[in-house]
């Protein structure tokens, strides 16, 4: 038997995840992910026009034990003179006894609708790891078979998107995931498989508004896996200086967030932000969720690129 105090934050822990699957805990889950786009949807990769790059790092219910702890890096640009971008991401996702393991690299085409409108089309390859060591947990009864022995398993993985945008707004799909690793009760390890019913999809987008010369972003993503409810962020930041955005987010699995950006210059941009869960999980995670991240944007010629003109 497990100690009780700790059976029954597992117990929590577990339906807390049942009933909101943020984001399935098969998906990365990040609060800036307008930023993070590259993660999310491979037809991003390239259409800054820039070589940029983006180091995060996620601890989230800080005060529980097991609670998900996430890092990412990924590293986007266009090849000159052609339609075509290329992207590398790297993603791990530590969540209890389990951790996942994605290296994705991604390419898109870009079509010009006209000269302020963009369509790209993109697709990532790469491998899935998961790993789920049952050793680590501490119980009363010595070789319970709940918590006994170590399974790990390798597998491709494949993603696709679509991704709209102009010269102020933005629009995006995609499935950054077709293979899912599933335990199979039967055999007790995992697979990977192709599972339709686990896929997570993504349909996003944001506008920049300029309000009398105060600049507003308002965004929207919206998650979709088959038998968890739609779920939603709706945010919206301001450019209150002339380097500093301020926001709110609301998160549909009750949380809310407080974003931060700052632009230290045209080549480097840090962001923090902080979530305070308005379920009863904060009775166990006491010190929220907090993310912080850098991005970089440079060039190999002088022109200044469309980060000149883009806030996404």
């Amino acid at each position: 038997m497990i100690y009780m105090p700790f059976k029954k934050a597992i117990i929590s822990f577990i339906l807390l995840l049942a009933t909101s699957a943020v984001y399935g805990q098969d998906m990365v889950q990040f609060n800036h992910y307008i930023a993070n786009q590259g993660l999310l949807n491979p037809a991003y990769n390239g259409t800054r026009d820039v070589i940029s790059g983006l180091l995060i790092h996620r601890s989230q219910w800080v005060g529980f034990d097991g609670a998900p702890m996430n890092q990412a890096l990924n590293v986007h640009g266009p090849i000159e003179d052609t339609n075509l971008g290329v992207g590398v991401s790297i993603m791990n996702d530590n969540i209890g006894f389990s951790n996942n393991f994605d290296a994705m690299a991604a390419a898109s085409y870009k079509l010009m609708i006209d000269r302020e409108k963009f369509l790209s089309f993109g697709l990532q390859l790469g491998v899935s790891s998961r790993v789920y060591d049952g050793n680590k947990a501490i119980t009363e009864q010595f070789g319970d078979p709940l918590f006994n022995g170590k399974e790990s398993k390798l597998g491709m993985n494949v993603g696709f998107g679509t991704y709209f945008y102009g010269e102020n707004y933005f629009a995006g799909f995609s499935v950054p995931k077709m293979f899912s690793n599933n335990f199979d009760e039967g055999e007790e390890t995992y697979k990977n498989t192709l599972d339709l019913k686990n896929m997570h999809m993504y349909l996003y987008g944001g506008y920049v508004i300029d309000w009398d010369g105060v600049k507003i972003k308002p965004t929207l993503l919206l998650r979709e896996v088959y038998g968890a409810p739609l779920q939603f962020d709706v945010s919206a930041n301001v450019l209150v200086a002339d380097a500093l955005w301020l926001g709110l987010s609301y998160r549909s699995v009750s949380e809310m967030v407080f974003l931060s950006e700052y632009v230290i210059n045209r080549q480097f941009t840090v962001r923090y932000s902080f979530d305070y869960a308005l379920s009863s999980i904060n009775k166990y995670a006491k010190y929220g969720s907090h993310e912080i991240g850098i991005q970089f944007d440079f060039t190999f010629n002088k022109r200044a690129g469309m980060r000149s003109i883009r806030y996404f």
